[in-house]
């Protein structure tokens, strides 16, 4: 067992636990290379670091301990991690630009970033939203509420009537498995209301506390509905126990993995045959594709999907009108008024141990960004992102690609032909950095008499003209994150990888900082999202993003094999007592993050022949490589949120991603002189080398 110090609320004492690999303490410390912080010098932080500490013994705290010590988890945050830092200023930034164009009455009426300005407006307006109350769902309400009976139910689903609807199937356009470049239809089943399929099926302590959440939610949303308590309760209980009937027969995160599973293409014809109660060519057309009786759907839940009528028979309707009910109710919540918001973020407490809730005008700019995403992305790097900028991490991308090329070149696990298609598909990844090429525009957007309504007729537009697009060829350019996201993504069916431009800036990015520094924290990043190119998902799908097995058998055993040991690794990391980090759900992550680090750091190598400025306070470039991979990935995190994050997140928590990959390699021993007793040792000959 290797346990990890999370930090959580309270800075947590050193946990040093023996496992294997992991002997006894080391006895002495190597001496800091720094006799002061210093807060000064682009790259690293040395003002973050806890000096005092032995990295041998904790590189965590070692790379992190004063920013733990002074940082606090925001009221309204469940974690608090370098992505929230710089969420927090992105987010600053964007509220005053819209500011001064608030202020600045400039705007040609109509226009996109218009109508992006009204739509803030309207959210932040608390007094009207107040005096609105639950009045602009009602049509959605009535809608539902119209249903008598199961035939009834699916014929509405099928009419124009329903649009924006929550349904049972949440179909919505994607590229085509088969053929990447055409756009065709993915149902992905019904939606829940709790985060993951096991907290249905498990019942471990924490879900049974969420279930008895989600259940009070859904009452005391029903009672504003005019139920009373016992019939509200009662209903809650009833959708609780019909979405637990559905979650049993849904494809769990870690089945879904085998992208056969997930994968089932039927023509409409076929689907008619499989689940006649619903009218499937009515149904596709009214959420805006044109298709006829050979149009293909691919159906995620297929096993859901062949007991779905039984399920539905077996349901009063009235309990399925109340599953519609609440889930369009914990849709429209956030944009109603603040007794709404007030009964979700109950629920979200319970879940995530938040404290308290964002700002409004937070909260607002979210939807924004989220709706309108271009509107307000244009303007953002307009002032925040320079083509230098987007120049120069085009050209550190091609550094960490060129790096990870020669690692296939040299791997020693696969045969010639496999790694031939390997290099194949490296060599055909698409780049995406900054923003994108043509800006999205939202001429079928209006701004409604309300902010829900607002926001529902965004999403039936969105949802129109994307489904518009069915049968029609992909536009690999599109992005499917805005340019104001601090984030980044690997898509398989595009072989492409995105990084936005609101996650090029310290300190994951410096023009002015050391190479050592940026190809730790960007640059593991970027080798993350190559690498997620031929993890256990990515690996499934060629160089066009065709779900094609480029594999020989013998490769394919060997990669599972090596996949198996990463899973091992990362199933013996407890980060509470009794919690343990799940590797097969997080093996695509944690894969991602090992190959990463290991092509970052051979990436810094190359940097280094043309620029290595050698020591910077005290460190040399190879441990503030390790240190700046460290500092990314620090977080405060409530024990709540944590635990959901073990069950729900196919991420590992931030404290194993800093520390993991890099005890998996030679060079971080060899950086920090780490001994054999130290609690961050690895054996050599169990150190994990995939990519």
């Amino acid at each position: 067992m290797r346990r990890f110090p999370v930090i959580g609320i309270l800075l947590a004492a050193i946990l040093l636990v023996s496992s294997s690999g992991l002997t006894a303490l080391a006895q002495s410390p190597v001496a800091s290379p720094v006799a002061s912080p210093v807060a000064t010098t682009p790259g690293i932080q040395v003002a973050d670091m806890d000096l005092s500490v032995d990295p041998a013994q904790d590189f965590y705290l070692f790379a992190n301990g004063n920013w733990l010590a002074r940082t606090e988890i925001p009221g309204a945050f469940s974690s608090y991690r370098v992505f929230d830092e710089l969420y927090d200023k992105t987010e600053a930034q964007q509220l005053a630009q819209l500011e001064e164009l608030i202020q600045g009455n400039t705007l040609e009426d109509g226009s996109d970033p218009w109508k992006a300005v009204e739509f803030f407006k309207q959210g932040v307006d608390m007094d009207v939203r107040n005096d609105q109350g639950i009045a602009p769902l009602q049509p959605q309400l009535d809608v539902i509420a119209s249903v008598t009976d199961l035939a009834g139910l699916h014929a509405l689903i099928a009419t124009p009537e329903y649009r924006g609807l929550v349904d049972f199937f949440n179909v919505a356009p994607t590229s085509d498995p088969a053929d990447s470049t055409m756009t065709t239809a993915w149902m992905a089943g019904p939606a829940l209301g709790l985060p993951d399929v096991t907290y249905y099926t498990e019942d471990s302590e924490s879900n049974l506390a969420a279930r008895e959440a989600y259940k009070a939610t859904a009452a005391q949303f029903l009672q504003l509905l005019g139920m009373s308590e016992p019939d509200a309760a009662a209903a809650a209980e009833a959708v609780y126990a019909f979405e637990a009937s559905l979650a049993a027969d849904m494809v769990t995160a870690v089945e879904a993995q085998d992208f056969s599973v997930i994968y089932n293409p039927m023509t409409l014809d076929e689907l008619q045959a499989f689940y006649p109660a619903l009218d499937w060519q009515a149904y596709m057309t009214n959420a805006g594709a044109t298709v006829d009786g050979s149009s293909v759907v691919i159906v995620s839940e297929k096993r859901l999907m062949e007991n779905l009528a039984t399920i539905l028979e077996e349901t009063d309707i009235a309990t399925i009108q109340n599953y519609l009910t609440l889930q369009t109710m914990v849709s429209a919540a956030p944009y109603l008024d603040q007794q709404m918001r007030d009964i979700y973020f109950g629920f979200v407490q319970a879940l995530y141990g938040v404290e308290e809730q964002r700002r409004v005008d937070q909260y607002v700019l979210t939807a924004v960004n989220t709706y309108m995403p271009d509107a307000l992305g244009q303007i953002y790097v307009a002032e925040y992102f320079s083509p230098e900028a987007k120049a120069d991490i085009e050209a550190l991308v091609d550094n960490l690609i060129a790096a990870f090329r020669v690692r296939l070149e040299n791997n020693t696990w696969m045969t010639e032909e496999t790694k031939a298609a390997a290099i194949e598909k490296l060599d055909a990844m698409r780049v995406k950095v900054g923003y994108p090429d043509e800006w999205q525009t939202y001429e079928n957007y209006v701004i409604g008499d309300s902010y829900w309504s607002t926001i529902f007729d965004s999403l039936v537009a969105q949802r129109q003209a994307e489904m518009g697009e069915y049968g029609q060829p992909v536009d690999m350019g599109k992005w499917w994150m805005s340019a104001q996201t601090v984030n980044a993504g690997y898509a398989p069916a595009k072989n492409d990888i995105t990084f936005p431009a609101a996650i090029l800036q310290p300190p994951f990015y410096d023009a002015d900082a050391d190479p050592a520094s940026n190809y730790g924290a960007i640059g593991f990043v970027i080798g993350h999202e190559i690498t997620h190119g031929f993890d256990l998902s990515g690996s499934q799908f060629d160089k066009d993003g065709n779900y094609v097995d480029w594999w020989t058998d013998e490769d394919r055993a060997a990669f599972d094999a090596l996949n198996d040991q990463a899973v091992a690794q990362y199933n013996e990391v407890e980060v509470l007592p009794g919690i343990f980090v799940d590797g097969q759900r997080t093996v695509t992550e944690n894969v991602a993050d090992m190959g990463g680090l290991q092509v970052a750091f051979d990436a810094l190598q190359l940097a280094l022949q043309e620029n290595d400025p050698g020591e910077i306070d005290g460190f040399t470039q190879a441990q503030r490589f390790f240190i700046a991979a460290a500092q990314i990935w620090r977080e405060k995190i409530r024990d709540e949120s944590l635990i959901a994050q073990v069950q729900s997140d196919p991420h590992a928590p931030g404290v194993v991603r800093a520390i993991l990959p890099s005890a998996n390699m030679d060079a971080f021993y060899d950086a920090f002189d780490i001994p054999p007793d130290s609690p961050e040792f690895i054996a050599p000959e169990d150190r994990l080398l995939i990519w």
